[in-house]
């Protein structure tokens, strides 16, 4: 597969009946219950079937509004979905071959857990170890034993791999609120209950819901391997199979009538890092006009292009080493790209120098430009860049570890700057205490990139639907369920920019 090869976003639909289960009330009279002493039960009755022919026309409204065919698998709050077949990628032991794709029955559902008919999801790139069993050694010297025994343990689990996606709501336990079935839906990276401790102080990127749904004691298996293996989804949302089951505080409304990759493609975790970082102004706020730099034009890079130009950015930098991801910033938003293997240690030079071109004017609102201090710089930047599992498939850059690009991240700011970090690098970074205690700029950790998915992932929705973000230089391979596995040896090496799975 071509890395700029452009796909269709129509790929893999299929044809489904769309028939929804209607109940029928019989003409019982209310003196007649009265007679009886069942009035209460008689009222009960009735308020069930106006609910549930409610319901069958809420479904059939929202069946218009989507892109693809709708059926449900039950139409009424509660009922049981137990023993439903469907296929995903399940991931179980370690080293190669550890990912197979199986058929698996669901397990009936309750409290606060929803059936998420999968319409498309994105291959994460940090998914890649878990996916093709790959484990650097620098990363098992640095685990501490608990560590360690923590990760066999998660290993030893099966697990439908995923981080997350968009689709229809199948069914819903009794105490779901916060979606109906039919419903378009993206299931979000990260969960937002609104109660918790970080949820009400405006930090929903750091939700309760988040840490324990990646340890063991936190995970709820939700569906049963052919030998009785209970199975559980990556935390607790999935999204590499035909459903994703999870609960309520990782699903997000989002009534768009996109085409399913292209809605995908804005609504995958690493767009709504990037999107999050430059337009939810949740750790972080890109001012008007301003300067902007962005290290790493992967998915998640080329999403936080996106959001600066859709926020009003003046100019955009771009930094990668792989000659068509910089051409696919220019598609999207780009003014200038750099390779940073062209520019060695002239970098964040190179950068600071762009900035003091766009306004000299030290008394017209321009930057300082004199040798007292370091001159120029942007307004704001984003980390994008990480370290490499695999050696890159095409040209490589100038650190595996992603240090040195979080650092520079830091280094082309203003004095007056703000950066959002948001890779997995390996290794420790340093600053000089005084410049980073005095400079006045500002580090942001970009969990999510600080956004607040019940507020924010509707917006970026609607970003695709005004056609504000453009999906299509980023979509490099739409693909079925069955190439999902083949497809991660190609996003294991930066082959291709974001490949999305459509079902």
């Amino acid at each position: 597969m071509n890395a700029d090869e452009t796909g269709n976003d129509e790929t893999g639909n299929q044809d489904i009946s769309d028939e929804v289960a209607r109940q029928e009330t019989s003409g019982v009279t209310r003196r007649g219950l009265l007679k009886n002493g069942l009035a209460v039960a008689g009222s009960v009755a009735a308020m069930a079937a106006g609910a549930a022919s409610a319901r069958a026309d809420v479904s059939a409204d929202v069946r218009a509004d989507v892109s693809q065919p709708y059926s449900p698998l039950y139409a009424q709050t509660g009922d049981s979905v137990g023993g439903r077949k469907f296929r995903a990628w399940v991931s179980r032991g370690e080293g190669h071959g550890r990912t197979t794709l199986q058929e698996l029955a669901l397990r009936p559902i309750g409290g606060r857990q929803v059936v998420v008919r999968t319409e498309a999801a994105n291959l994460c790139y940090t998914l890649s170890p878990a996916m093709l069993g790959i484990t650097r050694a620098a990363d098992q010297l640095n685990m501490t034993p608990e560590r360690r025994a923590r990760v066999a343990q998660l290993n030893a689990m099966a697990t439908v791999q995923g981080h997350g996606g968009v689709g229809i709501v199948e069914a819903i336990g009794p105490e779901v609120r916060r979606v109906k079935v039919g419903d378009r839906v993206c299931v979000s990276g990260t969960p937002q209950c609104g109660v918790c401790y970080a949820c009400v102080r405006g930090r929903s990127d750091r939700c309760q819901f988040l840490g324990p749904a990646n340890i063991p004691e936190g995970m709820t298996p939700v569906a049963d391997m052919r030998d009785g293996t209970p199975v559980y989804m990556n935390s607790q949302i999935g999204g590499f199979g035909e459903y994703m089951v999870t609960v309520e505080e990782w699903v997000v409304p989002v009534p768009s009538k996109a085409p399913a990759a292209q809605l995908e493609v804005a609504l995958a975790c690493t767009s709504v890092a990037g999107l999050g970082a430059t337009t939810s102004q949740g750790v972080a706020v890109l001012p008007p006009s301003a300067n902007v730099a962005v290290m790493g034009c992967g998915p998640l890079g080329l999403s936080a292009i996106q959001g600066a130009r859709i926020a009003g950015a003046k100019m955009i930098v771009a930094v990668d080493p792989i000659r068509v991801r910089r051409e696919a910033a220019l598609k999207v938003g780009a003014t200038h790209v750099l390779d940073p293997n062209e520019e060695g240690e002239h970098l964040v030079d190179k950068v600071r120098e762009l900035t003091l071109q766009e306004n000299p004017s030290l008394w017209g609102g321009g930057i300082y430009a004199g040798p007292a201090v370091q001159a120029g710089g942007v307004d704001f930047a984003v980390e994008a860049v990480g370290a490499e599992w695999l050696p890159p498939a095409l040209e490589r850059g100038p650190d595996p570890s992603g240090i040195l690009a979080m650092r520079q991240t830091y280094d082309v700011l203003h004095s007056t700057g703000q950066c959002v970090l948001t890779s997995i690098p390996t290794g420790d970074i340093s600053f000089p205490g005084v410049t980073f205690a005095l400079s006045g700029r500002s580090v942001h950790a970009g969990q999510a990139g600080g956004c607040s998915p019940l507020r924010d992932i509707p917006k970026f929705a609607s970003f695709i639907d005004n056609g504000s973000f453009d999906p299509k230089p980023m979509l490099t391979a739409p693909i079925p369920l069955e190439k999902v596995l083949d497809t991660y040896q190609e996003v294991v090496r930066r082959a291709t920019i974001l490949a999305v799975l459509v079902i």
